[in-house]
């Protein structure tokens, strides 16, 4: 997403997203928000670009659901901008491929004195194991989710016991990914969380919840089961692009020569139709990794140091291993589905959700879409795995959508116009700041003015003061 006019020109045109019907349960408690928590990972926390900060964290899921429903009193542990890590810009979006920079320094955790626990409880890193396991207090923690846990969980207790200790009316949940992402990231099925051990743990976190919070009302999600709808898989081709062409160069039989790499286990060769290419691997491609040997006398290439290196095994993901992490996913989903069933909660469908991202076509409303690619498709930030702010819009929707079927409640939904106003003009935060300094699309000059030399012009009427 860029901060251009065009772009801008959404405002009222985009309505509510279709609601796709799911399986409905009856549901425990109320549809109260007087003491709403949420319970997740680095999606609940508002990630976005590579960064937890606060710009973001104001679009987090579950900020949006307590803004929308008037939840009093709803504290997150902000992280000061450009957070942890540092965000992600676009440099140029002309280039290609288009170039990107991290945002220079470091951000620090806000509000690490709050007096009690926050209501948002997410953790960047976090398995649903995590939720009944950490406590913030780890002698020398090792891994995101622990080391973000000091800041955010304080010592005070596990996220399910600070949740509880907050007497909840109502509680969000989303969790799980992680137990996927794993074997995602490292192209290797068998880091993922057994089935098994996420059922024990995915009851055990329920189990206390419901104990310790048992008048609340409640809601968990579904996960993605789809490899192709994010960009971080889809983005980057598994065969050689011809530089000069930007398309695939084909070989003697006149077909695309696929990439080379660690297929698992050691064995080496030319990636099988279907596989997948992650998205940080595209600077190593750009000088010759995964290129077969006999390129390097190709004079096209003659600039590539790196012709003949194979792509590691954690850049790739075949069809083999595709399928067994979204069986592995069913599998969560399976026990999702029905842990919540028992417990009379009910579940948000943010697989169809994603499955919708991932659409031919993607979001058509009017004259405007959103789709699932890289940069241009408005739904995934710059890491191509976490949400834009308006991406996170959507997932909060799901879930309100979902509250307001079961729980026979009548929460607006927040609409796309909410991010702009006046036909160009940016609305401003509640400080007073504009709402660009909090925007996932925000730039140097330097690209907007890139991405503005592509933009072809479109009359409209600019809306009357107060409208």
């Amino acid at each position: 997403m860029t901060r251009i006019n065009s772009f801008s020109r959404i405002a009222a045109a985009l309505a509510v997203m279709t609601m796709i019907a799911v399986p409905g349960f009856a549901a425990r408690g109320h549809a109260d928000f007087s003491r709403f928590v949420a319970l997740g990972d680095s999606y609940g926390t508002g990630y976005s670009n590579g960064s937890m900060n606060e710009r973001h964290q104001i679009y987090s899921w579950p900020a949006i659901i307590a803004r929308q429903t008037g939840a009093p009193g709803f504290v997150q542990p902000l992280v000061s901008y450009p957070g942890l890590g540092p965000e992600i810009q676009l440099v140029d979006v002309i280039s290609f491929p288009p170039r990107l920079v991290t945002a220079p320094g470091l951000g620090s955790p806000l509000l690490t004195t709050y007096p009690r626990a926050y209501n948002n409880l997410s953790i960047p890193g976090a398995n649903v194991r995590d939720l009944t396991a950490l406590t913030g207090g780890e002698q020398n923690p090792t891994g995101t989710a622990a080391q973000a846990a000091r800041f955010i969980l304080r010592g005070l207790g596990t996220p399910v016991q600070q949740a509880v200790s907050l007497n909840p009316t109502f509680i969000a949940v989303w969790i799980g990914g992680n137990d996927l992402l794993t074997a995602v990231l490292t192209g290797t099925p068998a880091t993922l969380t057994s089935t098994d051990s996420f059922r024990t743990a995915y009851n055990t976190m329920l189990d206390q919840l419901t104990a310790g919070a048992p008048n609340a009302g409640m809601v968990v999600g579904t996960l993605p089961t789809n490899p192709v709808a994010v960009p971080l898989l889809t983005t980057v081709p598994p065969v050689i692009i011809n530089p000069a062409t930007r398309q695939p160069l084909l070989g003697p039989n006149g077909l695309p020569i696929f990439l080379v790499a660690d297929l698992g286990g050691g064995t080496f060769g030319q990636l099988p139709p279907g596989s997948l290419v992650l998205l940080p691997a595209s600077a190593r491609i750009a000088t010759g990794v995964g290129f077969p040997a006999a390129l390097g006398a190709d004079p096209r290439f003659a600039s590539f140091p790196n012709i003949g290196t194979p792509l590691s095994d954690a850049e790739v993901l075949t069809p083999a291993e595709q399928a067994q992490i979204v069986a592995r996913a069913a599998e969560y989903n399976a026990v999702i589905t029905q842990a919540a069933q028992s417990r009379d909660i009910p579940v948000a469908d943010i697989n169809g959700l994603f499955n919708r991202f991932a659409a031919t076509g993607g979001y058509h409303v009017g004259p405007f879409t959103f789709t699932s690619s890289y940069i241009s498709g408005g739904i995934f930030s710059f890491d191509g795995f976490h949400l834009t702010d308006i991406g996170y819009m959507f997932f909060a929707n799901e879930y309100i959508r979902t509250i307001n079927r079961t729980y026979d409640s009548k929460i607006p939904v927040m609409g796309i116009w909410e991010f702009f106003a006046n036909n160009g003009a940016f609305a401003t935060t509640s400080s007073g700041a504009p709402l660009t300094e909090g925007m996932e699309w925000e730039m140097t000059p330097a690209a907007a003015e890139s991405i503005l030399r592509l933009a072809t012009p479109v009359k409209t009427r600019r809306a009357r003061a107060g409208h």
